[in-house]
C-alpha cells in the first residue's frame, strides 16, 4: 500500500486523527510536566512565605492536665451508664429543649401575633431569666425593630439586644468632625446653620495619612479643641432637631451612626451624654424612625442608660423609648421640653390624672425639685450655670442655685467618678475647682434581715420595730409649719403621733422628689415636668447661642404659646384631671398657659385647661418681682433679659394678665382648688452677703383659694425636707382633692356656662384695652388743636 493510499484512508477518519493528536500532546505534556515547572522556575520570582505559616504552631499541655482531663471524662463515662443518670438525662435533655422552645415561641408571637398576643408575649419574655447568653444573643438576632422596642419598654435584660457596632473601637475625632461637617452642611441654607458654621465649625481640611479608628490597646488622646467643637455640635444638634423635618432629614442622612461615634468618644461623661440623648429624643418625634434606632443599635443604647444610675439619662432615654414605642396601647409623644417623671416604662393602665410641674427662672427639671439638704442653707449665687443643659456657657446676674452643693458628700456614697469643672468665685475672682456629681437616684434603706429561727419570737421582734414611737394621743407639728398656723397646732399643719415617721436620721435624699416620692402616692398618675431654658442678661441667653432669630423667644407669651402646644401634643388632659405646681415664674407661665388653652378653638388644647382641678404657686410673683428694678441700676453693666424686664414689680403686662386669670377663677375656673405658698424669709445673695426678698407677701397673695406663708426662703419652697413636711403634704392634699372633685359629676349649669363666661371676659378685655387707647389718645389731639 502506498502512502497516498494511507493519507487517503487516514482523510477519511478526521475525528479520529484529531483525537489522537489530543491524547498525544496531553502525554507529553504530562511526561515533561517536572521539567517544565524547573524551566519556568527560573523567571518567577518565588514569594516569601508568611512568618505566621512557616512554622507549626503546637499546644503543649502538661502531663499532669492531661491526666486529669482523661480522669474526669472516664467519670462521666462511667456516671452515665448508671441507671439513674439513663432516666435523668433524656429529661434535662428535654427539659432544655423545651425551654429554648418556648422563647422561640414567644418571641414568635411577640412579632407576629395580635396586639394583646404580642403584649403578653413580651411580658413574658422580660420575665425569662433562666437562658444562657448564647440563647439571648440567638434571640436578638432574630428579634426586630418593634419587638425590641418592647422588650426595652418593660425593662428587659440588657442581652435582649444586639451589642454595639464596633463597641472597642472609637474613631479618630478629625474624621467625625469632617462626618458631621458632610452631614450639617446639606442642611444649608438654613439660617441657623448658616450662622453656625460662620461661627463655630470653619471649612475642614482635607484629612489624610491617620488611623480611622482607635482601640482600647491604643493611646486615644483628643484634643482640647476637638472636645470642645463636639460638645458645641452636639448642643447644636439639640438646637436644629427640635424641628422634626430637619430630624427626619439626619435621619435619612446616617446621623445616628455619627451620634453612636459621639457616644462612644463621652462615655465618661454624663452631662455630655444627657445632651446628646435629649438629641435622640428630639429625633425620635420622626414617625417612621424606629427602624433606623433598631439598625443603629440606639435600642440596646437607650435601654442601658434607661437603668443608669444618673436620672437625665433615665428620664430622657425614657423618653425617646416611649415615643418610639408604637405599640403601647396608652402611648403618648413627648416633644421637646416636656418630660415623663413617671411612668417611664410601660404600663398596663390608664393614668388617672396628669401632674405637671413647671420650673422657675433659670431652674430645672432636676434642680428646682431637689430635695432641700438639712445641713447646708439654701444661697442664691451671683455666678452659676443654667441649669439641665450643663454643656452651655455660664449666667450672670442672680442665677439659679447652688446645685452642687452636696457634691462631695454624694460622690463619696456613690463611689463614681465626678468632673472636674471651674466656677468663678465672686469674692476673690479666683477660680476653684468644684466637684460636680452625678444626679444619683436615691436608695431607699432597707431594714437589716431577722435572723431569728423562732416563728413567734421573730414576729414579735417584727412587731416592735415596726411598732410608732407615739401613740395616737401626741400630735407632731411639721417641721415647715406657716408662720400663721392655729395656736392650737391640729388639722392640717400636725400629724397622730401613731402616723409619724422620724426622718430626721435618713440617710435617703433625692434629686427629683415628684418623680420619686409622688408615684408612691399617686401610682395611677402620670408626672410631667416642663423644661425650658432661660437667662437673666441678653449677652448670655443660651437659648439664642445657635439661632439669632428667636431672640424673642425670651417674652412670656411665646414661651407660653410654644410650651402649650407642645403639652397638648403630649396629651396632657385627655379625659383626666390636670393639676398644675408652679415655682416663681413657672406660675407665671401656668396662668398663662391656661388663658391661652381658653381661648384657642381647638378642642384638644382646650381639654387641658377644662380639666384643671389644681394649680399650687409656689412663690410666684403675680404682681411682679421688686427685683427685676435693678436693671435700671445695674442695665449698663448688665443688660437684664427680656424675662428679667417683664417680671418688673407691677408691670402692666403681669396686672393684665393676673386681672384676666383671677376673672377666669371665678367665673369658667371656679372649680379649681388652688393654694399659694410665699416665702418668710429673704434669700442669702451669696456673693454680697445679704437677705434679698425676691417675691413679696403682696406679690404672692391671691384672693382665691388657701394661703400660707412660710418661714422658708424663696429657694426652699420647691424643697421639701422630707416626705412628712407641710410643704409636701399639702401638696398631696391638692391633688387628692382635685382628683377626687374631677370624679364627682360637674354641674350642669356649670358646664353649659362656662363658654359664655370666656366670650364675656374677653368682650370685656376689648372694651377695657380700647377705651384705655382712647384716653391716651385725646391729649395728643388736644395739643394738636390748640396749635
Amino acid at each position: 500500500m502506498s502512502l497516498e493510499d494511507i493519507k487517503s484512508k487516514i482523510r477519511r477518519y478526521p475525528r479520529l486523527l484529531g483525537g489522537v493528536g489530543i491524547l498525544t500532546t496531553a502525554g507529553i505534556i504530562l511526561y515533561e510536566l517536572p521539567q517544565i515547572k524547573k524551566f519556568f522556575a527560573h523567571y518567577v520570582e518565588k514569594k516569601s512565605p508568611e512568618a505566621d505559616k512557616r512554622r507549626t504552631e503546637y499546644i503543649y499541655i502538661k502531663y499532669h492536665i492531661y491526666r486529669e482531663s482523661m480522669r474526669k471524662l472516664k467519670q462521666k463515662q462511667e456516671d452515665e451508664k448508671k441507671w439513674i443518670n439513663v432516666i435523668i438525662n433524656p429529661i434535662g435533655k428535654w427539659w432544655k429543649a423545651a425551654k429554648h422552645s418556648v422563647a422561640w415561641r414567644l418571641l414568635n408571637i411577640a412579632q407576629n401575633g395580635s396586639q394583646p398576643e404580642r403584649l403578653k408575649a413580651v411580658q413574658q419574655l422580660v420575665c425569662m431569666d433562666h437562658l444562657k447568653d448564647w440563647d439571648f444573643r440567638h434571640l436578638a438576632q432574630i428579634c426586630d425593630a418593634r419587638t425590641a422596642v418592647s422588650l426595652a419598654r418593660c425593662g428587659a435584660d440588657v442581652r435582649w439586644f444586639m451589642p454595639i457596632h464596633m463597641r472597642g473601637c472609637i474613631k479618630n475625632p478629625k474624621m467625625l468632625l469632617s462626618d458631621l461637617h458632610v452631614m450639617l452642611a446639606r442642611l444649608r441654607p438654613m439660617p441657623c446653620v448658616d450662622h453656625f458654621f460662620s461661627k463655630y465649625f470653619p471649612e475642614q481640611d482635607s484629612i489624610e495619612d491617620i488611623h480611622e479608628f482607635f482601640t482600647h490597646e491604643q493611646t486615644i488622646s483628643l484634643s482640647t479643641q476637638d472636645t470642645d467643637l463636639l460638645k458645641e455640635i452636639i448642643s447644636f444638634l439639640h438646637h436644629i432637631t427640635k424641628d422634626p423635618k430637619v430630624s427626619a432629614h439626619i435621619i435619612r442622612d446616617g446621623g445616628l451612626i455619627h451620634l453612636m461615634e459621639l457616644r462612644k468618644i463621652f462615655a465618661d461623661d454624663n452631662e455630655t451624654l444627657s445632651t446628646l440623648c435629649k438629641v435622640l429624643a428630639n429625633m425620635s418625634v420622626v414617625p417612621d424612625a424606629v427602624e433606623h434606632f433598631f439598625v443603629s443599635g440606639w435600642v440596646g443604647a437607650l435601654a442601658e442608660w434607661q437603668q443608669c444610675p444618673d436620672l437625665r439619662l433615665q428620664v430622657v432615654s425614657a423618653k425617646a423609648m416611649a415615643n418610639l414605642d408604637h405599640d403601647d396601647p396608652n402611648q403618648s409623644i413627648y416633644p421637646p421640653n416636656v418630660f415623663p417623671l413617671h411612668p417611664r416604662i410601660r404600663t398596663r393602665r390608664k393614668p388617672k390624672a396628669d401632674i405637671v410641674f413647671v420650673h422657675g427662672l433659670l431652674g430645672g427639671v432636676f434642680i428646682t425639685w431637689r430635695q432641700r439638704d438639712r445641713k447646708r442653707s439654701t444661697e442664691l449665687g451671683l455666678y452659676g450655670k443654667n441649669a439641665f443643659y450643663t454643656s452651655e456657657a455660664d449666667d450672670v446676674f442672680l442665677v439659679g442655685e447652688q446645685k452642687r452643693s452636696n457634691g462631695k458628700q454624694q460622690a463619696k456614697q456613690s463611689g463614681d467618678s465626678v468632673d472636674e469643672r471651674t466656677k468663678i468665685n465672686a469674692n476673690n475672682n479666683k477660680a476653684e475647682t468644684i466637684n460636680d456629681p452625678i444626679l444619683m437616684t436615691s436608695k431607699k434603706v432597707e431594714k437589716p434581715q431577722l435572723n431569728i429561727s423562732d416563728a413567734a419570737t421573730k414576729e414579735f421582734v417584727e412587731t416592735l420595730r415596726n411598732e410608732a414611737e407615739l401613740d395616737s394621743d401626741w400630735e407632731v407639728v411639721h417641721p415647715d409649719v406657716p408662720l400663721n398656723a392655729n395656736d392650737e397646732c391640729c388639722g392640717m399643719f400636725s400629724v397622730p403621733g401613731n402616723e409619724w415617721c422620724n426622718q430626721d436620721g435618713s440617710q435617703e435624699y433625692t434629686n427629683c422628689w415628684p418623680m420619686e416620692w409622688l408615684p408612691d402616692d399617686y401610682p395611677d398618675s402620670r408626672i410631667i415636668g416642663i423644661d425650658y431654658t432661660s437667662a437673666v442678661t441678653e449677652w448670655s441667653a443660651n437659648f439664642t447661642k445657635y439661632c439669632p432669630c428667636e431672640k424673642g423667644q425670651g417674652h412670656i407669651d411665646v414661651r407660653a404659646g410654644t410650651l402649650l402646644e407642645r403639652i397638648a401634643a403630649a396629651d396632657v388632659g385627655n379625659n383626666r384631671s390636670v393639676v398644675w405646681i408652679g415655682h416663681s415664674m413657672g406660675g407665671l407661665l401656668t396662668k398663662l398657659i391656661l388663658l391661652k388653652s381658653l381661648d384657642d378653638p381647638d378642642p384638644k388644647v382646650q381639654q387641658i385647661a377644662k380639666n384643671t382641678t389644681g394649680i399650687v404657686f409656689l412663690g410666684t410673683p403675680h404682681r411682679g418681682s421688686p427685683i427685676a428694678k435693678w436693671k435700671q441700676h445695674m442695665q449698663m453693666i448688665l443688660s437684664p433679659s427680656i424675662e428679667v424686664k417683664e417680671m418688673e414689680e407691677n408691670s402692666p403686662k403681669l396686672l393684665e394678665m393676673h386681672r384676666r386669670f383671677m376673672g377666669c377663677l371665678h367665673t369658667c375656673l371656679r372649680h379649681v382648688k388652688v393654694c399659694s405658698i410665699a416665702e418668710g424669709s429673704p434669700t442669702m445673695l451669696t456673693t454680697f452677703k445679704f437677705p434679698l426678698r425676691i417675691v413679696t407677701e403682696e406679690s404672692s397673695r391671691i384672693d382665691f383659694g388657701d394661703f400660707y406663708l412660710l418661714k422658708d426662703d424663696h429657694l426652699s419652697l420647691s424643697k421639701p425636707i422630707f416626705r412628712q413636711s407641710f410643704l409636701y403634704q399639702r401638696l398631696l392634699h391638692v391633688i387628692q382633692e382635685a382628683v377626687k372633685d374631677r370624679d364627682q359629676p360637674k354641674d350642669q349649669d356649670e358646664l353649659s356656662n362656662a363658654q359664655p363666661d370666656i366670650l364675656l371676659i374677653n368682650i370685656i378685655a376689648a372694651v377695657i384695652k380700647s377705651t384705655k387707647g382712647l384716653f391716651e389718645y385725646l391729649p395728643r389731639v388736644a395739643v394738636r388743636f390748640t396749635t
